[in-house]
């Protein structure tokens, strides 16, 4: 018995000392997605400093949604938001591939406010977002840039023979876009319209119409930035390998008649009609 009330004390010592070391080696992994990362402009001049990107502390930011279905362009317009405030946008998927591309906001918690924007493929009932940006692009093209990631992931694109399957019908769901679309539209928070052909044609000036949405003006620092680096490694270059017109007749009905009801859904609304893509 002697023994034993000499060797009890000892190994509870060891084990205390053995915890105390575990734990003060330990990094919480969620801290790092708490460093600042520079994404560094793809021209060479040296601004770097000036075009940090990081995440902000905790509830600094309401939950504000940048909605659109697969294919709008998302993670390009993320990547412009990113450039012109230095703020991570999040997403409520997390993303492993995005979080390896410098998408830091990816690993983050997107209802703690630490991103400026939220990425979601679903409707206003999913999730409680104090405000959105609606993200639309044609339909036409929206789908196409889908397939496109299906068959060749983010920046490739579907072979001429992709189109002849099954699967080019299956992702074809263009009442999927319109219920979307006009989901967002009659919700009754604050909204912004966005399209994606806009983004295109007019970037520097549309972008600026989304980070003054997002309580940011644009500086003449991240102005720069902005410029610098317009196209992010996820914007898709190239044309699809398409046949003359890879809709049926059937398909074209359908999705112009959803054109159309989303259309007269923007006009009532007081917003532009969506254009088609060429």
């Amino acid at each position: 018995m002697t023994v034993y009330r000499f060797i009890l004390p000892v190994v509870a010592l060891v084990i205390v000392y053995i915890v105390v070391l575990m734990l003060s080696s330990y990094t919480p992994r969620i801290e790092l997605f708490k460093q600042p990362v520079v994404l560094k402009p793809s021209s060479p001049q040296d601004n770097a400093g000036q075009c940090n990107v990081s995440l902000s502390p905790e509830y600094t930011h309401p939950v504000i949604a940048l909605a659109s279905i697969p294919g709008s362009g998302n993670t390009w317009t993320r990547h412009l938001i990113q450039q012109a405030t230095g703020v991570y946008t999040g997403s409520i998927f997390g993303s492993g591939i995005l979080i390896k591309s410098g998408f830091k906001g990816e690993g983050e918690n997107f209802t703690l406010g630490t991103t400026l924007t939220v990425k979601t493929h679903y409707g206003p009932v999913k999730f409680p977002f104090k405000a959105a940006i609606l993200l639309l692009r044609d339909p036409y093209k929206a789908m196409l840039a889908e397939f496109n990631r299906r068959k060749a992931g983010k920046t490739g694109l579907a072979s001429h023979s992709d189109f002849l399957h099954s699967d080019w019908r299956d992702c074809v769901q263009v009442k999927h876009w319109e219920q979307h679309t006009t989901s967002w539209l009659k919700v009754t928070t604050s909204l912004l319209v966005v399209k994606y052909s806009d983004i295109k044609e007019n970037t520097i000036a549309e972008v600026e119409r989304i980070v003054n949405f997002l309580g940011y003006e644009l500086t003449d620092e991240r102005r720069k930035c902005l410029e610098d680096d317009i196209n992010s490694v996820f914007k898709r270059t190239g044309h699809e390998a398409l046949p003359d017109d890879p809709y049926t007749p059937d398909m074209h009905k359908e999705i112009d008649k959803s054109i159309a009801v989303v259309n007269k859904m923007l006009r009532d609304k007081g917003h532009t009609e969506l254009q088609r893509e060429i």
